[in-house]
C-alpha cells in the first residue's frame, strides 16, 4: 500500500505541464485490458468537456456511465488491474499512451468530480499511471481521422445490420458468443452486475465470432484502427494502425483478418508470433464502431519486422457508438460543460435595482462550472416548482464565471412564472437546476476591431461578460459600453462597470437615461438612438453586440445600417424564439417520408407525425401536449425528453450531445413510430 502512495505522488510531481493540458483537453480516449484468463479487450471512452479528470494525486478518473451493461473493462480490471490507454486532443497527430493500474470506485468523492446532471457516472475507474509517453502517428494523417466536419457521416442502422446479420448467422448455423462465465461471476460477486443490471438480450447475443455480411460491408471503409496485443514481458500493448482496412485472409479456413502494420507502426516492437489481441476499426467521420477480440498470427516479415498479421476473431461486434457521439471528435461546436440539467445551490442573492436580482450559484458536485463564452445562457428551472411540466427560463450569465460559481440577473416579471419563483422563493442554500450554457449571441469580433456593447433594462446581462473579456485583452481595441435605463435607481451594474473602465482606459462608459432624476449623472438624457450612437463611436468600422427589448434592438440596428454599419457587423440576442424552427432547409429533408404514430405516453395522446408537421416539439405543442421548452433551436435542451422507444434522427444539424435514452424535441424528427414519456 505504500508502495502504491508513493508511486502517486512521483506521478503526480513529474507530469509536466505539457501532460496535464494534453490530459485536460481530451474528449476521446481507448482503454485495454485482459482478463485473469488472458482475454483481451479494447474500449472507446468519450466525454466533455474532457472525458477524464486529474485528482492531485496524478491519478486519472474514468467515469462508466448508465447503458453500460456488457461491463467488459470493468470485468477486466477486477481480476487483472493493469491497462493501457490512448489518450486523443483534436487535429493532432500525437496521442499520449499511458499505462496503469486500475481499480473500480463507487466512491461519493470520485463521482462527484463530475457534473450531477442527467447524465452522472455510476461508477469511476480509478488510474494510476506507471507509464507515460507521447508518440507521434502517421495513422491519423493515413486514415484520413481529422475530417472537417461538414465530411460527417450519417450513423449506421445498426439494428437493422444486426437483425440482418443473426439471421444470417442462424441460417449458417453459427451461434452467439456469450460473455465468459469467469468474468460474469467476477461482476456479480463484486455487486456490479445487480448494480448496472443485466443487459438486453440482443446485448446479450450480439457477439459471434464470424462476421455477418453487414459487418462485412462496413470494414472496408474503416481504415482507422486502434490495437491492443500482448508484448513478449507480457504486457498490454497499444497503438494506432491507419490507411489499409481489415481485409479477409485468403489462407485460412476459418474466417480471419490481415491487418498491414507497415515497418513505422508503434505495434511492431516486441512483437510476440501469436498472442491475444483487440482492436476497434473505425470509418473517420462515422460514430459507429467495429470491435475485434481475437487471436492473431504473423504472417509476414521483413527484417525482422512483421508487416502483416492474421487474426481470428473470438467476437466480433459493433460497439455502442456513445463513446464518439459525446466526444464530439468531429463535431465543429464548442465544448460542453455539462448534459442536460444540473443541481446548483444559492450562495448569494444581491439587490440590483427595485426590480432586479443577482444570484450567485455553485454546483452541488465537486467538478467546475466549466467554460461559458461570453454572452451565454444557461435554462433555469426549480425543483420547488409546483406545476406538472416544471417551467424552464434562459437566463444570460452576467459575469465571468470563477471556477466553482457563476451568476444570472433576473428582472421580476410579475406574472407568476420563474422570475417571480426565484425572487420570492431562492434564497442561499436553496436549489436551482441548470441547463449547459448555450447561445449564440457570443463575443466573436476580428482582434483590435472596435466593438460597441449596447443594452437597455437587464439587456445588460450577456454584455457584461464580454467587457470582462475585452478588459483582460492586450491593449489597443476600441471599446464602448452604451446602457440604458429608465433612471440611476434602474442602471444595473454601474459600479462594477466604473471599476472595470478605470482599471482598462479603452474602455469608454456612455449611458443614457430616459426618464431622469433632476440629481441623475448621465451622458444623455432621453431614448439612447442610432444618431446619438453615430455621434460617439465609428459607425462604418465596429461591430455591434445589441441586448435589450425587441423594439429597441431592431430600430437600433435599422438605424446603425443606415447610417453606414454593415449590416453582418450589427449582432442582437434574442432569448426566446416564439415560433418553431421547421423551416425550409429542414422541410426538404424530411418531404416524402412515411406517416408516423407518435405516442406521449404521460399525456395519453396518440397524434399521427407527416412530414408538414415540423419537429416534435412542433407536434406536441400543436396537441396540447403540455412539455417544456424555451429557445427552440437545440441550445437550451428544455425541450428533452425521455424516449421510451423509437427512433429520431436530427437532420439538420449534427445530433445533440444527450445522456442515453433522450431526445430534444425541437430538433427532432421520427424514423419509426416512437413512444416518448411526456
Amino acid at each position: 500500500m505504500e508502495t502504491d502512495a508513493a508511486e502517486q505522488r512521483m506521478w503526480a510531481k513529474i507530469m509536466d505541464d505539457l501532460t496535464r493540458s494534453f490530459i485536460e483537453r481530451t474528449t476521446l480516449l481507448f482503454i485495454a485490458s485482459r482478463s485473469a484468463e488472458g482475454g483481451m479487450d479494447v474500449s472507446p471512452r468519450g466525454g466533455q468537456p474532457s472525458v477524464v479528470r486529474l485528482r492531485a494525486d496524478g491519478s486519472l478518473l474514468l467515469p462508466d456511465y448508465v447503458g453500460n451493461k456488457r461491463l467488459d473493462t470493468i470485468g477486466n480490471i477486477l481480476s487483472n488491474p493493469d491497462v493501457a490507454l490512448l489518450l486523443l486532443n483534436r487535429h493532432a497527430d500525437t496521442y499520449l499512451r499511458i499505462a496503469a493500474r486500475a481499480t473500480v470506485s463507487q466512491n461519493e468523492q470520485d463521482i462527484a468530480a463530475f457534473p450531477a446532471d442527467d447524465n452522472r457516472p455510476l461508477s469511476v475507474m480509478v488510474l494510476t499511471p506507471t507509464k507515460m509517453e507521447f508518440v507521434k502517428s502517421e495513422a491519423f494523417r493515413k486514415s484520413g481521422f481529422w475530417i472537417d466536419p461538414s465530411e460527417r457521416k450519417p450513423p449506421l442502422d445498426v439494428l437493422d445490420i444486426y437483425a440482418k446479420d443473426i439471421a444470417w448467422q442462424s441460417e449458417t448455423g453459427n451461434q452467439p458468443v456469450y460473455r465468459d462465465a469467469p468474468s460474469e461471476a467476477r461482476l456479480v460477486r463484486a455487486g456490479l452486475r445487480e448494480f448496472y443490471g443485466t443487459p438486453s438480450p440482443l446485448v446479450q447475443a450480439k457477439a459471434y465470432n464470424v462476421a455477418g455480411p453487414g459487418f462485412m460491408g462496413f470494414i472496408d471503409q474503416a481504415r482507422f484502427i486502434v490495437f491492443a496485443r500482448e508484448t513478449k514481458a507480457g504486457e498490454i500493448a497499444i497503438g494506432l494502425v491507419g490507411g489499409e482496412p481489415l481485409r479477409p485472409d485468403p489462407g485460412t479456413n476459418q474466417q480471419s483478418f490481415l491487418l498491414d502494420l507497415g515497418p513505422d507502426s508503434e505495434n511492431t516492437h516486441d512483437f510476440p508470433h501469436a498472442a491475444e489481441c483487440a482492436l476497434l476499426a473505425a470509418e473517420p467521420g462515422c460514430c459507429d464502431i467495429i470491435r475485434l477480440n481475437g487471436l492473431y498470427r504473423e504472417v509476414g516479415r521483413d527484417d525482422g519486422w512483421p508487416h502483416q498479421i492474421s487474426m481470428r476473431p473470438e467476437e466480433i461486434y459493433f460497439h455502442c457508438s456513445a463513446a464518439f457521439n459525446r466526444s464530439r471528435i468531429w463535431a465543429d461546436k464548442r465544448p460542453a460543460a455539462w448534459i442536460g440539467r444540473r443541481s446548483f445551490s444559492c450562495t448569494e442573492r444581491r439587490r440590483e435595482s427595485p426590480d432586479v436580482m443577482s444570484f450567485v450559484l455553485r454546483p452541488r458536485d465537486d467538478a467546475p462550472v466549466g467554460e461559458a463564452l461570453p454572452g451565454q445562457f444557461v435554462t433555469v428551472s426549480l425543483p420547488s416548482d409546483n406545476r406538472q411540466v416544471p417551467r424552464q427560463r434562459c437566463y444570460s450569465i452576467s459575469g465571468t464565471p470563477d471556477r466553482y460559481s457563476l451568476r444570472i440577473t433576473v428582472r421580476r416579471i410579475g406574472n407568476e412564472g420563474v422570475s417571480d419563483l426565484l425572487h420570492d422563493h431562492i434564497g442561499v442554500g436553496d436549489e436551482v437546476m441548470l441547463g449547459p450554457p448555450a447561445g449564440h449571441f457570443v463575443l466573436d469580433s476580428a482582434p483590435g476591431r472596435p466593438v460597441v456593447l449596447i443594452s437597455a433594462g437587464v439587456g445588460i446581462t450577456p454584455l457584461l461578460p464580454m467587457a470582462q473579456h475585452l478588459a483582460r485583452e492586450k491593449p489597443g481595441r476600441e471599446v464602448w459600453f452604451m446602457h440604458a435605463a429608465r433612471d440611476a435607481r434602474h442602471h444595473l451594474f454601474g459600479e462594477e462597470l466604473g471599476r472595470l473602465a478605470a482599471a482598462c482606459p479603452s474602455i469608454r462608459l456612455f449611458t443614457a437615461y430616459s426618464q431622469p432624476q433632476d440629481d441623475d449623472v448621465c451622458h444623455h438624457r432621453g431614448r439612447l438612438n442610432a444618431t446619438v450612437i453615430a455621434g460617439q463611436t465609428p459607425v462604418d468600422e465596429a461591430d455591434f453586440y445589441i441586448c435589450g427589448p425587441a423594439d429597441f434592438m431592431s430600430s437600433l440596428k435599422e438605424g446603425l445600417i443606415a447610417l453606414g454599419a454593415a449590416p453582418e457587423s450589427v449582432r442582437m440576442e434574442a432569448f426566446e424564439q416564439s415560433s418553431g424552427g421547421f423551416g425550409p432547409a429542414a422541410s426538404g429533408l424530411v418531404a416524402g417520408r412515411a406517416p408516423r404514430k407518435v405516442t406521449f405516453a404521460q399525456t395519453g395522446r396518440h397524434v399521427t407525425w407527416t412530414s408538414e408537421s415540423g419537429t416534435l416539439l412542433d407536434l406536441a405543442l400543436a396537441h396540447d401536449v403540455e412539455v417544456a421548452y424555451s429557445c427552440r433551436n437545440g441550445e437550451c435542451q428544455s425541450c428533452v425528453q425521455r424516449i421510451i422507444s423509437g427512433k429520431v434522427d436530427y437532420p439538420t444539424g449534427e445530433e445533440p450531445l444527450l445522456a442515453r435514452g433522450r431526445v430534444m424535441l425541437c430538433q427532432a424528427f421520427p424514423l419509426e413510430d416512437i413512444v416518448i414519456d411526456c
